[in-house]
């Protein structure tokens, strides 16, 4: 059994450290996997790039050829919106590299084109971490229900025209795609009824499977020994937020972290506590938290992250919309809770009070009340992060999962 797995990245971002995870757990399984890339960073030979030079020179410009189609919607709001019309040759590499069944993760950034996954002809696995394949364009749709037909006057367009650069890709999808044998994956059952829901995919073999992680690597440390490490407050609450971008995409919900803080700190809370935010520098506009705020930029390998959230008394979450954020599950695995909003994916993670504490979305008066819940007893803190720590061990370790992938391969390769 040869698996391929292709995917923009191969370590940088939440889908790439998703797909990797599995193909590494592929590998000690004893399958062959390997994983084909526009950007590789890891030294891992088992890694394909794109095979030639002025492949990879292309690889650079794509993401600004991507956007010349969404030149004349100039008013449009600053959301995540992908084209992938730009033209590749990448269905020569994947026949050249010849793998049983290949397995699509987050393919976009001009990594591979629609008409590109039209052309495969072996069984194809597609895991989605976002709404991007079954939609018109956007890669979170917010409340917006229009992939349930046919897209067309896009809000994220800004646009009032029913054939429009959605309508445009949504038509591509389906014609490009009719004969190609995907299928489904989603890691959250909330992202399942999305593509049920959608005329793209609801005609699909849909199933529900988690993303993996590796509760060996993620594991707890002791707290006070990963703060001197990583030259943190010992005397100090730290509440963590781990996200990319995560003042800058409004999907994260930022500004509603930002009122739960400074309920906090007119609680009492500002000289108790500190705000981390991992995925990006510090703002040239500063944030408003009304705590100390600091930035730790991006972190790439596992034993910062662990540590960071070793060192963290609760990690935060407020995304309006998530699949199964890599986030949680690894705050969980180092055995510390997460607040979060009740969005998406995330109550397959967190179980309200019992791994942690689920508010209402957008509701920061109510997550203001869970963190300060969280962060004034102990005894509680440390009852959810054991819980949480014990969930991730017998649902979401790497082991668990590869074996549910390597069934479902399975069974495709024997029709």
């Amino acid at each position: 059994m040869h698996i391929l797995h292709a995917n923009t990245f191969d370590i940088e971002g939440g889908a790439a450290r998703a797909a990797w995870r599995l193909h590494k757990g592929l590998q000690a399984l004893g399958t062959q996997s390997r994983m084909l890339v526009q950007t590789k960073t890891s030294g891992d030979s088992s890694v394909v790039e794109r095979n030639s030079g002025l492949a990879r020179q292309l690889g650079k410009f794509r993401p600004c050829a991507e956007i010349l189609p969404l030149l004349p919607y100039s008013g449009r709001p600053p959301t995540h919106w992908a084209t992938e019309w730009f033209p590749t040759r990448i269905n020569r590499q994947i026949d050249t590299l010849n793998p049983d069944l290949i397995h699509l993760h987050w393919i976009c950034r001009g990594f591979m084109t629609i008409a590109d996954v039209g052309r495969l002809s072996k069984p194809v696995v597609w895991t989605l971490h976002d709404s991007w394949p079954f939609t018109g364009g956007c890669h979170v749709p917010g409340s917006c229900p229009l992939y349930r037909k046919t897209c067309g006057k896009c809000p994220q367009l800004s646009s009032t025209e029913e054939d429009d650069l959605s309508r445009w890709i949504w038509e591509r999808k389906q014609k490009d795609w009719s004969r190609t044998p995907i299928t489904v994956v989603t890691p959250s059952r909330w992202l399942a009824d999305c593509a049920r829901s959608s005329t793209l995919f609801g005609n699909r073999r849909i199933e529900v499977i988690p993303n993996g992680i590796d509760s060996g690597t993620y594991r707890p440390i002791p707290r006070q020994e990963a703060r001197r490490v990583l030259a943190l407050p010992l005397d100090r609450k730290l509440i963590l937020m781990s996200a990319m971008n995560a003042t800058l995409d409004l999907n994260k919900g930022f500004r509603f972290l930002e009122a739960a803080l400074q309920q906090l700190a007119a609680a009492g809370w500002k000289d108790k506590v500190e705000l981390l935010v991992v995925g990006q520098t510090a703002p040239s506009t500063p944030v408003n938290t009304g705590i100390p705020t600091r930035f730790l930029g991006v972190l790439k390998d596992d034993e910062s992250m662990q540590q960071v959230y070793s060192a963290t008394d609760v990690t935060v979450l407020t995304s309006l919309q998530e699949n199964l954020p890599n986030s949680i599950m690894e705050s969980m695995a180092c055995g510390t809770p997460v607040a979060a909003f009740g969005v998406g994916g995330i109550p397959d993670l967190v179980e309200h009070k019992a791994t942690g504490w689920l508010t209402k979305p957008t509701d920061s008066a109510d997550l203001a009340a869970g963190l300060s819940e969280i962060l004034s007893n102990d005894a509680l803190r440390l009852q959810l992060g054991q819980a949480s720590r014990k969930k991730v061990e017998l649902q979401f370790d790497t082991s668990v999962i590869v074996k549910q992938y390597h069934a479902l391969y399975s069974e495709l390769l024997a029709h």
